[in-house]
């Protein structure tokens, strides 16, 4: 019978005060949390914050640098505009043609003679832009990044022809397709 003996005993209720320490240490933690939270979520700010800020003022400088390089690049540099071309694509299903006016940027435009009267140059540069854009299809040119693809696989085949002056860019200056 040692149970009952367990319970005639009065159990111990909690006091008032063990009430209010709890309570307290549970305000206590609530309050430190949301403390720690402001701090940090103000720290988090501020370090954004400067992080942007410096990250927006150099940016401004290198484009405005950048757009000056351009500019005496261009002041350089010389066009040779080269006849149009018009070939048929590699459409498959239906017969499709470009219409295209094409533009070589050189790098030094005091060797502009040289380069307009080297008829073997002239020649092989077409030969090669010819070869491109036979092997594409419409497809492959109706949308901006297909013309800048075809823009820069232009440039890397040309280029190598040209040791003086330098192929800077290639530029598209009519471009039709019929469908």
């Amino acid at each position: 019978m040692p149970e009952e003996d367990n319970e005639d005993q009065p159990q111990p209720t909690p006091s008032p005060k063990g009430r209010r320490s709890s309570i307290g240490k549970m305000l206590l933690i609530v309050l430190l949390a949301l403390i720690s939270s402001a701090g940090g979520g103000a720290i988090s700010f501020v370090l954004i914050s400067r992080t942007l800020g410096a990250q927006g003022k150099p940016a401004e400088k290198p484009e405005k640098a950048e757009q000056e390089k351009i500019a005496e690049m261009l002041e350089k540099s010389a066009v040779i505009p080269l006849e149009p071309f018009v070939v048929n694509l590699a459409d498959p299903d239906a017969a499709r043609y470009l219409r295209i006016k094409i533009s070589l940027m050189v790098d030094d435009k005091t060797k502009l003679k040289e380069v307009s009267e080297n008829q073997a140059l002239q020649l092989k540069v077409r030969d090669v832009i010819l070869q491109s854009l036979t092997a594409k299809r419409s497809q492959d040119l109706i949308n901006a990044e297909g013309k800048n693809s075809l823009r820069h696989e232009i440039q890397d085949k040309v280029a190598i022809y040209f040791l003086a002056p330098k192929l800077v860019d290639v530029m598209f200056t009519e471009f039709v397709i019929q469908l």
